[in-house]
């Protein structure tokens, strides 16, 4: 196997509070006696090469760290501002109780303490409970000066000045920094963010630790960082063209974009070189995904990361589903495909909504 092949990666488990036991389903598991498991991080920088002749053992950042021009990339570099790290982190999140009402800092805000990047992520459902509930925004006509009195005050109130949208399998959102937020229990999700871990919580409701002691809020850093205007409403996914299976872009931006890819056995797909690593996700079935220099097979929750300028043959043995993310050329890889495919201008902007990265695009000439 050789530089321009994909690699199998083991991902960082963390134990939260309010995780579960749902990870399971894709082969993920702490220690018994440990504090649930609430996140399975597969492209952190700790997370861990599997393939033995590849390096078994050595983590992510390592691989960006020997050769960065392989594992960031042009457009990567671009999203950590020439910072040595994945450009993208992805993660499994399993919320068996609600998460705290917390937001992210932008990127300006980051640098003003010291940070190198702000936290922009999307998500997309998974499995959820009946009766869970994704928080997104202030509900419209709530006043900025309500929600921080609610804050300030403690106690539940703020949650109820917070938009609520059912979390149904198969929604997709994209939650700009500043947006204020909060994923509600029984949610099985898969994320994809800026690589930061820049979080203000500011309302954890009531939750204390192993210890009995309530975990840290960051009331006045969160707030200065509050963009009261933004709401996410769910993406609508659009097609891409292909003449085996289906494709479709659920969420696209200029710091990341995520593709539901779906195949039938004897449908071989062949995924273009891009200019940042690629990292494609097993939902179902099993693929074979190879690069000039070898490949790797994925199963049910496996992911495998691909090096900057590798094209990609993805081949199912068993039909299924991946997800595949990486950083994109907006034009080329979502505009001008997307319109192809016959999308209006209007459905392709949506895919960056809030955002104004594709309604700027699409204006501008050429």
């Amino acid at each position: 196997m050789t530089g321009d092949a994909p690699l199998l990666i083991r991902p960082r488990l963390d134990a939260k509070p309010w995780g579960g036991s749902r990870l399971a389903r894709f082969g993920f598991g702490l220690a018994a006696g440990s504090e649930p498991l609430g996140e399975a991080l597969l492209t952190h920088g700790d997370a861990t090469v599997v393939e033995p002749s590849a390096g078994e053992g050595r983590t992510l950042q390592r691989l960006v760290d020997a050769a960065p021009e392989v594992w960031v990339g042009a457009l990567g570099a671009v999203v950590t501002g020439d910072r040595p790290c994945f450009p993208l982190l992805v993660k499994f999140i399993d919320a068996a109780a609600d998460l705290s009402i917390q937001l992210h800092p932008d990127d300006r805000a980051a640098r003003a303490i010291g940070e190198p990047l702000g936290k922009t992520e999307a998500w997309h459902v998974l499995a959820a409970e009946p009766g869970s509930w994704l928080y997104l925004g202030l509900r419209p006509g709530v006043a900025v000066e309500a929600f921080v009195a609610a804050v300030r005050a403690g106690g539940d109130g703020a949650a109820g000045l917070l938009r609520c949208i059912p979390a149904e399998p198969g929604t997709t959102v994209l939650l700009p920094a500043g947006t204020v937020h909060a994923l509600g229990g029984g949610v099985l999700l898969y994320e994809i963010q800026q690589p930061s871990t820049i979080t203000y919580r500011l309302h954890d409701w009531g939750r204390v630790d192993g210890r009995g002691q309530p975990r840290e809020l960051h009331l006045e850093a969160g707030l200065r960082v509050l963009k009261p205007d933004l709401r996410p409403e769910p993406i609508v996914p659009v097609a891409l063209p292909s003449t085996v299976g289906r494709r479709q872009v659920l969420v696209a931006t200029h710091l990341f974009a995520l593709e539901r890819i779906t195949l039938q056995v004897g449908e071989p797909l062949i995924l273009p070189a891009e200019e940042s690593p690629q990292v494609v996700t097993c939902f179902g079935g099993i693929f074979r995904l190879d690069g000039r220099g070898g490949g790797v097979t994925l199963q049910t929750g496996d992911t495998a990361v691909a090096p900057v300028g590798a094209p990609l043959r993805l081949a199912p043995t068993m039909p299924g589903v991946v997800f595949r993310a990486w950083v994109p050329d907006l034009r080329r890889d979502i505009v001008r495909p997307a319109r192809a495919a016959g999308a209006t201008d209007a459905a392709i902007a949506a895919l960056s909504s809030p955002l104004p990265d594709l309604p700027t695009l699409l204006a501008a000439p050429g």
